[in-house]
């Protein structure tokens, strides 16, 4: 088997070690690689900034919820960094996994440059998921004494800088990935031990905070190898309770995502329980959906089955861009275009460097139906999540007007991250980089009540959605026969779920004749913009073909779907780009809709998701002009229509 293995990750790694280990606790005084001049400059520009210029909510304290059988909505985060990540670390920020839980609850943080954070809201659940990489690194550069070879190891890094760290993840991509043992004087045991203390304590903080029907916590870590550009096709690994392996595997161990879920099979057992969600497809140069691994190996049957036990959700919305669908890329609709960071490849075709069709999560879901034409199973039946893949220890902090970048210092503060030298220009690709970015989405579940049991239930079983931020509640249902007035009775949940079925699953066995309806119910909310309208995305295979269709299915302000183009007209919603302040007059705060297929074909296997898209708000750069006193980017849109995503409800013939 040929191995063209990366190691990005590995190098980047070697810097890590030479940081120090005192980061759990608090956020450290010292920063090696800024100076207090440094610092104090920064600091100095925050004060300067606006901060009075809009309205933003005020903080709202959580809400308990009693168990309920028809499920309650919890939103949560399954993507977070803290400063045990190497290039967290690397990117300024020294505060931990127990302030990452702290700031989950509504504590408020202040970054290095002196910007300060807090959500409106707590969340609801929440899983740091550093790298299993640095695992054991700050433990080994952080004893008491060390050999003259870790001295100067760790002492060689002690003022890296965002320049070097770009330089040397281009070093080497094509050597084989080997752990480095610097850090504990190349003895492997000592690594290993390094490693699984670390692991231990990354469980010991997830214990800590875990407060079952208030907050749930989840033992995690994130795998992470590399591709060349700068790609990825890294997976978070959740575990359902605190009864997890004993060693957290890295891509130092299994090269393969093959090897990943092997091993985590043969070591979780028992009350031990996992699923993996890959993030970042729109970056994986078309790995994601390829049917092949990381170092060109095909997918065999048993693989394929092997992913469909272990992965059932893709995150497809984070502060890297969505991955829902691309123009150009196999998609047909212009929502396609939302939050892209990256260029769509030409022709939708997979290259390094660009996002192809097999990039984006539709067409993984067409795939998939294609597979269970081949296989007699579909292995890429996955629901959605969103969630922010933070580097700055601020799990959920998805509003627009709470953004402070995505990568501490390197951000921070708004001039930084917005790029403004004064004259609307920037000084480097790497600004335009980061003005692309955004603030990241959150994982919405509906589970009977806040425990990991139920949560992680719920994970597994799909009934789950993504948002872009935004925390509207929406539920999803197919069934093949409804009451035509089923959205206006008191018992429609009740309904819903004894006569069909909800987001992530397949639908129940059909018979003669029959053609599936839908119910659709979103909220808007409370603390965003109105509602503007539904989307119905059906795809399916067609005489060997893949293809796809978007419905719009209900339309606010009593408007009617346009006949011609089958749009919502434009409400003409606006939005104050002076203030951020929105057009409450516009859009609805509760859509709800019946929604029969009447172009369904039985002898077609397809799949069904809707989208909810919001009112305009204003875009987090528009939020830093206003601060920084300046006009919005020309280069970049001024406002974002928010929005949600469902899990697929699939027919199979």
């Amino acid at each position: 088997m040929k191995r063209k293995l990366l190691i990005i990750i590995s190098i980047v790694v070697l810097l890590v070690s030479a940081f120090g280990w005192n980061i759990y606790q608090k956020q450290s005084a010292k920063i090696i690689h800024l100076t207090a001049e440094k610092i104090a400059g920064l600091k100095a520009e925050v004060a300067k900034q606006n901060e009075q210029g809009f309205v933003k909510p005020e903080f709202q304290p959580r809400e308990v919820r009693p168990k309920n059988e028809e499920k309650n909505v919890y939103f949560g985060d399954l993507h977070i960094h803290t400063a045990l990540s190497f290039d967290s670390y690397l990117f300024g920020n020294r505060i931990g996994i127990k302030d990452a839980y702290r700031f989950a609850n509504g504590k408020e943080l202040t970054s290095v440059a002196g910007e300060k954070m807090r959500l409106s809201r707590p969340l609801d659940f929440a899983a740091v998921t550093d790298h299993a990489e640095s695992f054991g690194l700050f433990i080994g550069c952080g004893q008491a004494e060390l050999s003259a070879t870790q001295q100067e190891y760790c002492q060689s890094f002690e003022k890296p800088s965002f320049t070097v760290f770009l330089k040397l993840k281009q070093i080497g991509i094509t050597r084989p990935l080997v752990r480095p043992m610097d850090h504990c004087d190349g003895d492997a045991i000592k690594c290993r031990e390094y490693e699984d203390t670390t692991w231990r304590q990354t469980q010991a903080a997830a214990d800590e905070f875990y407060r079952p029907g208030e907050f749930t916590t989840f033992s995690a870590y994130e795998y992470s190898p590399s591709l060349p550009s700068q790609g990825k096709m890294h997976r978070n690994i959740i575990f359902k309770n605190n009864t997890v392996p004993d060693h957290a595997v890295s891509a130092f161990d299994e090269d393969s995502v093959l090897g990943l879920w092997r091993s985590l099979e043969k070591n979780c057992q028992g009350k031990c329980d996992f699923l993996t969600i890959p993030h970042n497809l729109n970056k994986s140069w078309g790995i994601a959906y390829s049917g092949k691994t990381i170092d060109g190996d095909v997918y065999s049957k048993s693989d394929w089955a092997l992913r469909g036990r272990s992965e059932p959700l893709a995150e497809i919305f984070q502060i890297k861009g969505d991955s829902e669908c691309g123009v150009g890329a196999g998609a047909v609709d212009e929502e396609c275009s939302f939050e892209k960071i990256v260029p769509i490849c030409e022709n939708g075709i997979d290259e390094e460097g660009c996002s192809g069709k097999n990039s984006f999560v539709r067409e993984g879901l067409k795939k998939g139906l294609a597979l269970e034409q081949e296989l007699g199973f579909n292995p890429l039946q996955f629901g959605f999540i969103g969630s922010t893949d933070t580097h700055n220890t601020t799990p959920g902090d998805t509003e627009e007007w709470d953004y402070r970048g995505a990568s501490n210092v390197y951000e921070s503060p708004a001039r930084q991250r917005t790029g403004y030298l004064g004259n609307d220009k920037y000084k480097n690709i790497d600004d335009v980089k980061a003005v692309l970015k955004n603030p990241g989405g959150l994982a919405a579940v509906w589970a009977k009540e806040n425990t990991r049991e139920a949560i992680f239930e719920a994970l597994k079983n799909r009934e789950t959605y993504a948002t872009s931020g935004t925390r509207i509640k929406l539920r999803f249902f197919s069934a093949w026969d409804l009451p035509e007035d089923i959205i206006n009775q008191s018992n429609l949940l009740t309904t819903a779920y004894k006569q069909g079925v909800p987001m992530g699953s397949v639908m129940n066995t059909r018979e003669e004749g029959q053609s599936p309806v839908f119910i659709a119910w979103a909220m808007k909310d409370p603390l965003s913009a109105n509602l503007q309208k539904i989307q119905m995305i059906k795809a399916w295979i067609e005489n060997g073909e893949r293809k796809e269709k978007v419905f719009d299915i209900a339309c606010a302000d009593g408007l009617s779907i346009d006949e011609t183009t089958g749009r919502c007209p434009d409400n003409t919603a606006k939005v104050n780009i002076n203030t951020c302040g929105v057009d409450d007059s516009k859009g609805a705060k509760e859509l709800k809709v019946l929604w029969r297929d009447e172009e369904f074909n039985a002898q077609q296997s397809a799949f069904y998701y809707v989208r909810v898209l919001q009112n305009p708000t204003c875009r987090w750069s528009t939020y830093d002009a206003i601060r920084l006193g300046t006009k919005p980017r020309t280069d970049v849109p001024a406002t974002v229509r928010e929005r949600v995503w469902s899990s697929p409800i699939w027919y199979s013939h």
